[in-house]
């Protein structure tokens, strides 16, 4: 599917789309609260669940429960961060160098960093700075 985003919001839509999708459908999750913020080379999602896993919360009590909600995390992230990667490169027109995610097993909350080639400026559209000449 090719995206037209054209201005920061569509962008930002179109990635908590693509990010929500993919929890979803690959992740198994479902978060209530989803906030994307856009700057120059850099994507950072945060999401947030209405409710807690109870189990995850259990596990969340102990050290070691919380260091195998962030390996799961981590490793169920590393299973799809390619179909994740490929999405994203559509919406944002260019490539992606570095993905990452983080789970805060006593919140719940997700964090995800994603940087990129492209570099969001303040006209209405994304320009690839490689292309460009000095």
């Amino acid at each position: 599917m090719t995206h037209t985003a054209r201005n920061k919001a569509d962008v930002e839509y179109a990635v908590m789309l693509a990010v929500l999708n993919f929890q979803q459908e690959f992740m198994q999750s479902n978060y209530s609260h989803v906030q994307v913020r856009l700057r120059e080379k850099l994507l950072e999602v945060d999401l947030t669940r209405a409710a807690p896993i109870p189990a995850e919360e259990r596990l969340a009590q102990s050290q070691e429960g919380r260091a195998q909600l962030r390996q799961m995390n981590q490793a169920l992230f590393m299973g799809g961060r390619d179909m994740l990667k490929k999405e994203l490169e559509e919406i944002l027109g260019g490539a992606i160098y570095e993905m990452s995610t983080d789970l805060d097993p006593l919140s719940g909350k997700k964090t995800m960093v994603i940087r990129f080639d492209v570099v969001y400026n303040s006209r209405p559209h994304l320009t690839d700075r490689r292309t460009s000449s000095s």
